[in-house]
């Protein structure tokens, strides 16, 4: 119940500010417009091992369980850490 209770205010922190991309092989741009996803969307991609969660947050006190953290500064440097054969969404509040 708190495991829930912390990813579900996690993810409403800002307005459910998960932006998801899809990288593709060679391209750093995202392949549509950065879009929202609400809870049971993220819930549901991230229970079919269908997404990459990544954060991208400063100072980070709590972490989210499973996701990769490299922060925006230095995300362009590691771009090459980033998988190519599934959608990323970044938490990015």
């Amino acid at each position: 119940m708190k495991r829930r209770l912390f990813l579900a205010t996690l993810l409403a922190g800002a307005a459910l500010g998960a932006v998801r991309t899809s990288a593709q092989q060679g391209q750093q741009q995202a392949e549509v417009p950065p879009d929202r996803i609400s809870l049971e969307e993220f819930t549901r991609l991230r229970a079919a091992n269908k997404v990459f969660v990544l954060d991208v947050r400063y100072g980070i006190d709590r972490k989210i369980k499973g996701a990769t953290h490299i922060p925006l500064g230095d995300l362009e440097a590691r771009l090459a850490e980033l998988p190519r054969d599934r959608e990323i969404v970044t938490y990015c509040s």
